[in-house]
């Protein structure tokens, strides 16, 4: 018998569950015995979460449904390569009982819903998403009404803040549909929202769009798009176009002079990309502009300098920080204990700490620890982005009586005010974790913090680094050959996204003599405190990909070369219709490419529930490149392993209320 099924899927920013013949409908509700045969069908040997017999009974007729429709099962990959993109349409040749891999296209995903009723942040996630969904078609169907362009202009900052990117442009698409104009503001929120979920090609139509329409950008505009440029690498065109700003002004262009927040924004992205000689060249532009810098500033700066390991320059920024009598934040004097005993200056590092702990003191904000993370990295908030640019203007309100207007404004301040002790207390706890790593460091004796010093003054591009990075994909003839890199045949195993190294460092430690490590990072000042970390524990199983993880791997990971890919805690994708996500489709085939065949395993671990129900409906799409090892083929587990370790961030998201994880381990 056949039956016709229904696909489910959530619709871009819509956030809510949609059949696709247009119609739409409320999920029914986890505890009922449809939503626990819709969960059968696929997870048909779960633990516990299939229709009871008294469900069955309550709806006989379905539950007979559930029982005839034929489950998803895995089908195991054979030991030849997978089908490359190139050749998905040509007729595979039949192999006896061995089915063809499928691509994405050949195979439903699991619905959200399936997944959602096996997990309870899940399930709460999706009521939340339905949640905004109504909220935000309020607000786009009250600014129709209202036909205020401050209105609209406001619900699109919202937007961009909440990074809910088609909400924002859809706001943005029905001002004309009101009947009225878009002005600067209403250009340079939704320039913010395309920046904020790192759309840079759609900032540039916007900011194309604005100049077509004969919109004059104000500085705000300006910073926003500086921020957009340098936070994708390119900082010598963002540098550009804070000088274009500085020109403008002085040729007598109004509202285009760059403040301390522009310089700040293209200063900040020069320490993600370890590159003192751009920020070397901002702060010159920032005096030629007659800005005078901030304490933001002269930490950007200094921690710049720290990424390149040069300790006698940051040192020179203090001199800066005491000449205009601004105290130096805990973070700064944390990079300057960490440069410094790596450099092998013992009696500066040890200052440096005691000066951290000092400013932590003085500041009198606390840390996570004392009272748990809470709220700390809340959508909007401080700890998320700490330099982010206000677009568009605080007086435009919509309008409303005063003593409204004044509750508001009573609330903003107060909600102001927690966020900034909440990122206090964030930064102070970052401060006092590289302290105490340095002072275990500097506890090893003279000897050997010297001894290190060696290592890394030669720096990492030397030919006696015991640890190798490799940058870009760009010059690479062949893949990496690992016996030569590592210099022996043990297992290689892989982290993407080793952010600042902590979990990667550790597990090779624990698995020196044993197994081999490679660690692939985007953020150049990542990896430089990578390799850093690396040689402070002495370690040579260790090399280091710097770049996009696409890219990489498949530019010098061979083929069957890895045993374990291991991917812990990824960014999420930035909005719900991004195309920036790192597992997708094309991801799993470099990862079952690069492994080995009935031996390799891929694993990854998150803590967002939206972003691990996107990676269990991307392995879903290909049951013949990967299997789950979770009983009754379940596609996750909830919570990671003990011992499995973690990152700085994920113990302090454990001090707060975000305690959701999910852990996917799959068998190549």
């Amino acid at each position: 018998r056949t039956h016709a099924r229904v696909r489910v899927d959530i619709s871009r920013d819509m956030k809510r569950l949609r059949v696709f013949d247009r119609s739409s409908f409320e999920a029914p509700s986890p505890t009922s015995a449809k939503f626990k045969r819709r969960v059968a069908r696929y997870f048909p040997d779960g633990d516990g979460t299939g229709a009871t017999a008294a469900d069955e009974k309550s709806d006989e007729k379905g539950a007979e449904k559930a029982r005839e429709t034929p489950a998803i099962e895995a089908v195991d990959e054979p030991d030849d390569p997978p089908v490359s993109e190139e050749v998905v349409e040509e007729e595979l040749e039949e192999k006896p009982g061995v089915e063809p891999a499928k691509t994405g296209d050949e195979v439903e995903p699991v619905p959200y819903s399936s997944l959602a009723a096996l997990d309870e942040g899940m399930a709460r996630t999706m009521k939340s998403n339905r949640k905004r969904s109504r909220d935000a078609q309020t607000l786009l169907k009250r600014a129709v009404k209202t036909k205020e362009i401050k209105f609209f202009n406001r619900i699109i900052k919202d937007f961009g803040n909440d990074k809910q990117m088609g909400f924002a442009e859809e706001a943005f698409r029905r001002i004309g549909d009101a009947g009225l104009s878009p002005t600067v503001y209403s250009y340079t929120n939704l320039l913010n929202a395309c920046v904020r979920v790192g759309e840079l090609d759609r900032a540039r139509k916007v900011w194309d769009d604005m100049i077509a329409a004969g919109v004059e950008p104000n500085e705000v505009t300006y910073t926003v798009l500086v921020k957009g440029l340098a936070q994708d690498g390119l900082l010598a065109e963002a540098a550009r176009t804070v000088r274009d700003m500085t020109a403008q002004s002085r040729a007598g262009v109004e509202c285009v002079a760059p403040n301390v927040r522009t310089f700040s924004t293209l200063l900040r992205n020069c320490v993600r990309h370890a590159d003192p000689k751009v920020a070397d060249e901002c702060f010159a532009a920032m005096r030629d502009a007659n800005v005078t810098p901030d304490v933001a500033s002269f930490e950007y700066l200094l921690k710049a300098r720290c990424a390149a390991m040069d300790a006698d320059g940051a040192w020179a920024v203090v001199d800066d920080f005491d000449r205009e009598y601004l105290e130096i934040p805990p973070q700064a004097h944390a990079a300057l204990a960490t440069v410094s005993s790596l450099t092998g200056d013992i009696e500066k590092a040890r200052s440096a700490c005691e000066a951290a702990r000092q400013a932590v003191k003085d500041n009198g904000a606390g840390t996570v620890e004392d009272d748990g993370a809470g709220e700390l990295f809340g959508s909007g908030g401080y700890g998320s982005d700490s330099d982010e640019p206000k677009a568009g203007n605080d007086n435009e309100q919509g309008k409303g009586n005063k003593k409204d207007k004044r509750q508001q404004q009573q609330q903003q301040q107060q909600e102001a005010s927690k966020s900034v002790q909440q990122f206090l207390k964030l930064r102070n706890s970052d401060a006092l974790r590289q302290v105490d790593e340095v002072e275990k460091f500097l506890a090893l004796g003279d000897d050997f913090v010297k001894e290190v010093a060696e290592v890394v003054n030669r720096g990492p591009e030397s030919e006696s680094s015991p640890v190798l990075i490799v940058e870009g994909a760009e010059d690479a003839k062949k893949p990496l050959n690992f016996k030569e890199v590592f210099g022996n045949d043990l297992p290689v195993r892989l982290e993407v996204c080793s952010g600042h190294g902590d979990w990667v460092t550790e597990r090779a430690q624990r698995d020196e003599g044993k197994a081999n490590w490679l660690a692939l990072e985007m953020r150049r000042n990542r990896i430089r405190m990578t390799w850093a970390k690396a040689v402070r524990r002495r370690l040579d199983n260790v090399a280091l990909l710097c770049g996009m993880a696409h890219e990489m791997m498949g530019a010098h990971v061979a083929s069957g070369s890895l045993t374990e890919v291991y991917v812990n805690y990824p960014d999420p994708p930035e909005w719900v219709g991004s195309l920036q996500c790192l597992v997708d489709q094309a991801f799993l085939r470099d990862a079952h490419r690069s492994l080995k065949p009935g031996v390799g395993h891929l694993t990854l671990v998150t803590d967002d529930p939206n972003y691990a129900m996107r990676m269990c409906r991307e392995l879903s799409k290909v049951p013949g490149l990967f299997k789950s090892t979770e009983p009754g083929g379940k596609a996750f587990k909830s919570g990671v392993p003990e011992g499995y370790g973690g990152s700085y961030f994920d113990e302090m998201w454990k001090n707060g209320r975000q305690n959701d994880r999910y852990y996917i381990r799959y068998k190549r």
